[in-house]
């Protein structure tokens, strides 16, 4: 696992080791990323169950603003602080808590959101229940989120922009419902 592009390109990443987190696979992030490219420079994001932190990463790596790095393992929080200090990477925050506390007592607007949960454990609907409550996502942002069943995924108000299938893991390019453009 390895940055793909922007200032610490090359770089390998450290991932936390045991089977608690399912890191996002190079060729799969690097698609998201040609999705998303023209959003990236001076984001903010978040990065939700962060795992290795490697979206973060990736997005700092290419000229985002800053990212918040949240994880309930203090493990993946530890793993990704040693990304950081390995990609030299600045603008990146890493809060070890769960997710609902976290955005329930965020009061951040973030213009970009990856939401990559572990898939069986039904996260996505409270976490964009949340979201959208609160107004955490901007008016022209996106949610990014892989899961891995793409007929079980509630979008829970949110338009699909894009969906893609990658093996088992697919990835939706959420926006909000009330239009605006797309990707």
């Amino acid at each position: 696992m390895r940055i793909i592009s922007g200032k610490a390109r090359g770089t390998n990443l450290f991932a936390p080791e045991g089977l608690d987190t399912r890191p996002t696979l190079d060729r799969v992030r690097e698609a998201i990323f040609s999705m998303i490219f023209t959003r990236i420079f001076d984001a903010r994001v978040l990065d939700l169950f962060a795992g290795s932190g490697a979206m973060g990463l990736e997005s700092l790596s290419r000229g985002a603003a800053g990212v918040d790095f949240v994880d309930i393992s203090p493990k993946a929080c530890d793993c990704v602080k040693k990304n950081l200090d390995k990609t030299h990477l600045s603008g990146g925050r890493v809060t070890n808590c769960d997710f609902k506390t976290f955005l329930e007592s965020c009061n951040g607007v973030y213009d970009i959101i990856f939401l990559d949960p572990p898939y069986e454990a039904g996260y996505y609907d409270t976490a964009l229940d949340i979201i959208k409550e609160k107004g955490l996502l901007a008016d022209d942002g996106i949610i990014v989120a892989e899961c891995g069943d793409p007929n079980g995924f509630d979008s829970r108000g949110f338009e699909i922009d894009r969906q893609k299938k990658y093996g088992k893991a697919s990835v939706y390019l959420l926006i909000h419902s009330y239009g605006g453009d797309s990707l």
